[in-house]
């Protein structure tokens, strides 16, 4: 196809895509008439019992045990780094966690993490597992050599958890929530993060397909989708305006509070969420140009 052919078709793509929007605008604009008269008919919140949540030795795995702790939940915290993890495990007791299990655990090895919540799920009786660890790069490893680890871990790690939960959670026949962390990266990302990515692209894709399945059997599959959270993993980013980023322990609430709400899609900073999903409703050239621009910005 001519470089012509190519643009006329991303300009007839542009023009569907603004007539699509404009046939879901009533849509939006009555599920927004819909939810907020809903929010003034009493509902049951979902309120977990027990919590498993994986990478919870730090940043954003951590801000949700702490904020589950605050509710008495009694929590299972998996995680490589024992000793970080015995430390959260100790602030959750301190905040009033009834029961707090620590289990040390590589996601990477999907067949142990498999293995595991096949076996704990009904035992543990598990009413709410959240996907959460993850990386972002591999250190001193060239870009195009960190894709098999980045996505062991965020992809395969996250998916082996959350299937093995899935079907345990089906076979006892009670229900229950699942939610995974994905990113605003999932919706665009710069390219030097190419590989984290098409990770957390991959988890949202899951999730959102995963949702419909969990229905027929009660069980509710939520994503969460974090900005710029300020954890060890965003270490070297700029912390100078507190707009751009959030802490773990506030996050963690707002995750906590929305997953009681069943809100499918869990995303902040708003603004970034905003930023993210509507460059990646652009037309492939538009994006592009955008992952062009950044990637002379963004070292």
């Amino acid at each position: 196809m001519s470089t012509f052919g190519i643009a006329l078709r991303d300009l007839i793509l542009n023009l569907f895509t603004i007539a699509a929007n404009c046939i879901c605008l009533p849509f939006a604009v009555w599920s927004c008439i819909k939810s907020f008269f809903a929010a003034f008919k009493p509902t049951r919140p979902l309120k977990p019992r027990v919590v498993a949540i994986t990478g919870a030795n730090s940043g954003i795995g951590e801000g949700i045990a702490y904020a589950y702790a605050k509710d008495k939940a009694s929590l299972i915290l998996l995680a490589r780094n024992m000793e970080r993890l015995e430390k959260v495990a100790k602030a959750c007791r301190d905040l009033g966690s009834p029961d707090v299990k620590v289990v040390q655990m590589d996601v990477s090895d999907t067949k142990s993490v498999a293995a595991f919540f096949d076996e704990k799920t009904i035992e543990y009786g598990i009413d709410l597992f959240i996907a959460n660890a993850g990386i972002a790069t591999v250190p001193n490893t060239g870009v195009l050599n960190q894709a098999e680890q980045i996505l062991q871990i965020n992809t395969m790690g996250a998916i082996a958890g959350i299937n093995s939960v899935f079907k345990a959670m089906k076979k006892r026949g009670k229900g229950g929530q699942i939610a995974a962390v994905s990113s605003v990266c999932g919706f665009f990302n710069p390219p030097l993060l190419l590989s984290y990515g098409a990770s957390k692209a991959a988890v949202m894709s899951y999730c959102r397909d995963l949702r419909v399945l969990g229905k027929e059997n009660g069980i509710t599959v939520n994503t969460i989708a974090p900005g710029y959270i300020a954890t060890t993993m965003t270490a070297g980013w700029s912390r100078n305006n507190k707009f751009f980023f959030l802490t773990p322990d506030y996050f963690g609430e707002r995750v906590k509070e929305q997953l009681a709400r069943d809100v499918p899609l869990i995303s902040q900073p708003f603004h970034q969420y905003f930023a993210f999903a509507l460059i990646s409703s652009l037309p492939p050239a538009a994006k592009l140009w955008v992952s062009e621009f950044l990637h002379k910005q963004i070292s």
